[in-house]
């Protein structure tokens, strides 16, 4: 065989192997994607919806309807209402397993007892009772033209974290979280009927920022008996009050347990709900005409704090770690 022919079949044969290999690896690489596009790819594909989903029913407060859905489309709903969506996607992940495990353990099909509130619903979309829950036409409203961005971000949240919840022994527990700590979370026998050996007093740090770690009230001396008097009968003097209220207890995190108001000894949560209080952990300025209530963090405390898992979040802890270090002693397992 001529050299010449040698040479011939030998640059086609290479040929054949360099445009079988470039074949195959366009047809590995993900539909749509292109070199530069490895991270967006990633993103994509952590954000599309489950295939297969349980259903629960909620009751939309605004409509006074109840809506069915599946539980990951209605955690998204959660997310989008109950935290900010600028926080880190630790937090939110975080987030999306604590309020996943509220509602499964409400939910009728899996055991629960449903909302109390409305027959027939699983949960209810007021944060004041359930969870806050808002549409996507809410969320539009909201967010404007973040509207994309700011719904796949909560999308990887939900669906990266999709079936997962917090258990302890076994079980779902039972959930509380809220916005911001006054630098401990509380024990649940302090503002609840009993305890639960998953809260406990745990540090929840750098919050001292946060728009509402420090809030304040101010109510003239008639308008505070006035406010007291509908609620309890007590020997009250507006011109006296410095005299007549003392704080007797705290609780381990540094946050009122009892108080006396003319006489009658109270717990600091019921004091908090008459007039009107960020958190419990509180004192009292008396001035002339008048009495300031001084606060630290907002919410019941109890649990995890929102604004203390994305500064957890911040330096660097995952999710899982958020969660154990909220909730003690507990697994993160599917429902």
């Amino acid at each position: 065989m001529q050299r010449s022919t040698i040479v011939r079949i030998i640059v086609f044969a290479l040929f054949i192997v360099i445009l079988l290999s470039i074949i195959k690896h366009i047809s590995e690489k993900p539909e749509g994607s292109t070199d530069n596009d490895g991270p967006d790819e990633i993103i994509i594909q952590a954000i599309k919806p489950p295939t297969k989903d349980i259903d629960i029913t909620m009751y939309n407060h605004r409509t006074g309807e109840l809506d069915d859905m599946s539980l990951e489309d209605y955690i998204i709903g959660v997310i989008a209402g109950e935290m900010p969506v600028s926080y880190e996607m630790e937090a939110l992940k975080a987030q999306a397993v604590a309020a996943r495990t509220l509602t499964v353990s409400q939910m009728r099909s899996l055991g629960g007892r449903g909302c109390s509130q409305h027959q027939g619903a699983d949960v209810c979309s007021s944060y004041a009772h359930c969870q806050e829950w808002i549409s996507n036409n809410t969320m539009v409203t909201n967010w404007g033209d973040n509207f994309d961005g700011n719904l796949d971000k909560v999308k990887q949240a939900v669906y990266s974290t999709r079936g997962e919840i917090l258990k302890y022994q076994g079980e779902a527990i039972e959930v509380f979280y809220y916005s911001t700590s006054n630098g401990k979370t509380e024990d649940a026998g302090e503002v609840f009927s009993n305890s639960l050996p998953y809260y406990q007093v745990v540090d929840s740090r750098g919050e001292e920022n946060a728009p509402r770690f420090y809030g304040s009230v101010t109510y003239t001396n008639e308008e505070f008996v006035n406010i007291f008097a509908r609620n309890y009968k007590a020997n009250l003097s507006a011109s006296k009050l410095q005299d007549q209220i003392k704080i007797k207890s705290y609780t381990d995190s540094g946050r009122v347990q009892t108080i006396s108001v003319g006489g009658v000894t109270m717990r600091s949560t019921e004091f908090r709900i008459i007039y009107g209080l960020n958190s419990t952990d509180f004192e009292l300025s008396f001035g002339k005409t008048s009495v300031t209530i001084n606060t630290k963090g907002f919410g019941h405390g109890v649990g995890m704090s929102q604004v203390g898992a994305n500064m957890m979040a911040k330096e660097g802890s995952t999710y899982d770690e958020i969660l154990k270090h909220y909730y003690r002693g507990i697994s993160i397992d599917t429902y």
